[in-house]
């Protein structure tokens, strides 16, 4: 996974609120967790990083994920198959 940014003045706070949401080692751990498990719902999501020890709480979970969806690295979709949320990593063909 590459994580690529600009560095453009005006583009400036976005970057900031980027970096702020990856300096946790949970979310990065999660995010990294998704890459392998690419789409995933959040209740599959949160049965592995429960498994792995990165987060116990579901909501917490679902917090980090929606972190994650607010700075554009991870999209959010609703599957009517399964009738549940499902979380995907971005990438330059589907950003």
């Amino acid at each position: 996974m590459q994580l690529k940014f600009n560095l453009l003045t005006e583009k400036l706070e976005n970057l900031t609120k980027t970096f702020l949401v990856l300096s946790n080692i949970k979310r990065l751990r999660l995010l990294l967790l998704l890459n392998k498990t690419n789409p995933s719902s959040a209740a599959q999501i949160h049965k592995i990083a429960k498994k792995e020890g990165i987060y116990t709480n579901r909501e917490t979970t679902y917090r980090a994920l929606e972190d994650l969806v607010r700075i554009k690295l991870v999209s959010k979709g609703y599957n009517e198959e399964s009738k549940e949320l499902v979380y995907s990593i971005k990438n330059e063909n589907n950003s």
